[in-house]
């Protein structure tokens, strides 16, 4: 049995932010576990105040927050204060150059591979599932034609992650796309 939240906006303060200009707005939640916790995704939408918003201006304005990270009916709760870090990425040490870019097919190629490494135990069928069902559920985003922005916690300097790192593997994707205010952002993970 699978677990599946989706919540729709919320009208609370801290549902907008703004620095340099840009208001990001969280519109939708997506919070899928399995029950014995062997991985996650959290899908967020937001809307921003600007039609193609430059990535670096997404990560200055907190396109990542902890308290977007999880089911916003538990996150909003939990985590009153902004917080420096995402999961297991400590915020003020990550920036552009730690992302890959690609579109729709080189995303899947991407996560694919990461899927070959050997480590892998019992959590590669979760992240398999959740990636799958991450993909169904916003079908309706027109996935092919975005531009997506990919951070895997395995791949980055350790001065950039938490320590200790709870997590045993975290993806991150950040997507936009052309001529829209609507982003995306995916993580995949087991903590």
């Amino acid at each position: 049995e699978r677990i599946l939240r989706i919540f729709p906006q919320r009208n609370h303060s801290q549902a907008r932010w703004q620095t340099f200009e840009m208001k990001i707005e969280l519109k939708q939640n997506i919070w899928e576990s399995d029950e014995n916790y062997l991985g996650f995704y959290c899908a967020n939408i937001f809307e921003c105040s600007e039609i193609n918003p430059d990535f670096n201006k997404l990560l200055k304005n907190g396109i990542l927050k902890e308290i977007d990270f999880g089911p916003i009916e538990n996150m909003k709760k939990n985590n009153e204060e902004p917080t420096d870090y995402y999961g297991p990425l400590l915020l003020n040490n990550i920036n552009s150059s730690d992302f890959k870019t690609f579109d729709f097919n080189g995303l899947k190629s991407e996560i694919q591979q990461y899927w070959k490494d050997q480590d892998w135990g019992a959590d590669l069928p979760i992240f398999k599932k959740n990636f799958d069902s991450a993909i169904s559920n916003l079908s309706e985003f027109d996935l092919e034609n975005r531009r997506y922005f990919y951070l895997n916690a395995e791949k980055i300097d350790s001065d950039k992650l938490t320590d200790p790192n709870f997590y045993t593997y975290l993806v991150c994707i950040i997507s936009t796309k052309a001529k829209s205010n609507k982003i995306m952002t995916l993580t995949f993970g087991l903590d």
